[in-house]
């Protein structure tokens, strides 16, 4: 059994994996161990874990979870991984981005990518068919845009992300409110289906995954031309661990 630790900036997931098969994950607001001891009386056949983190104040809990486990990996851009990684700057491509594209690869081999992550920002990234990521897009996310309109501006209000899927959608919107949620949801839909297009033109067969904080209300708007995978960051990390265990059994 894996277990697998996402850390982001203000949130900690953590899944345990079966034979490649998530069976138990939660969600915290801390970064602690005392957060995932349960697990390990729960599920006493874990034995590998690994953790990614955006940030810089997890060092107590990678050192108790290396202490508990067999093999332990912390996931930084030095660790190899199941895809030829293309990007100009590997140095400063976002873990998450990297894990989400072994993910996606995982669920789709042998097909042309298109991974779209709503989290704090948006990112578009591309793997082609042969297994090779090329990088992609990072633009604002849903509440960054809104936030910025309110902190950039004298008079506009802050409005809050979770307003957006109560937003009714009208062509010409006749309110400051209306106005300042179609210019951010609605900009984000076209913004993202323009990636869509753009990309599907140039790669065959385009299969588009979208994942990350705010999925479930953009996957509503495009219907059937997505997979929507809110584990995908999970699934790409669970991956990449099984990757470098049995690399190194295998030496």
């Amino acid at each position: 059994m894996n277990l697998v630790v996402d850390i982001g900036n203000s949130r900690m997931k953590a899944a345990v994996f079966e034979n490649g098969t998530l069976i138990w994950q939660c969600v915290s607001d801390g970064c602690s161990f005392d957060a995932l001891a349960g697990v390990f009386d729960r599920y006493l056949q874990i034995d590998r874990c690994i953790v990614s983190s955006t940030r810089k104040d997890d060092m107590d809990l990678e050192r108790s979870l290396a202490g508990r486990i067999g093999y332990f990996l912390k996931f930084e851009n030095t660790v190899a991984v199941p895809l030829r990684n293309l990007y100009a700057t590997p140095h400063t491509l976002g873990c998450d981005r990297l894990a989400a594209a072994v993910g996606a690869m995982k669920l789709f081999p042998d097909r042309n990518l298109l991974i779209v992550d709503f989290g704090s920002a948006i990112t578009a990234d591309v793997v082609t068919a042969s297994g090779e990521y090329l990088g992609g897009s990072i633009s604002p996310g849903l509440d960054m845009r809104l936030r910025a309109l309110a902190d950039y501006t004298g008079k506009l209000p802050r409005l809050r992300s979770d307003e957006c899927p109560f937003y009714e959608h009208s062509d010409v919107p006749a309110t400051t409110r209306d106005a300042m949620l179609s210019g951010v949801a609605v900009g984000i839909e076209l913004e993202v289906l323009g990636r869509i297009t753009a990309y599907g033109g140039k790669y065959e067969g385009l299969v588009t995954i979208f994942t990350g904080g705010d999925v479930a209300f953009f996957e509503k708007r495009f219907k059937n031309t997505i997979f929507a995978n809110r584990e995908l960051v999970l699934t790409g990390l669970n991956t990449i661990l099984d990757y470098n265990a049995d690399k190194e059994h295998n030496l």
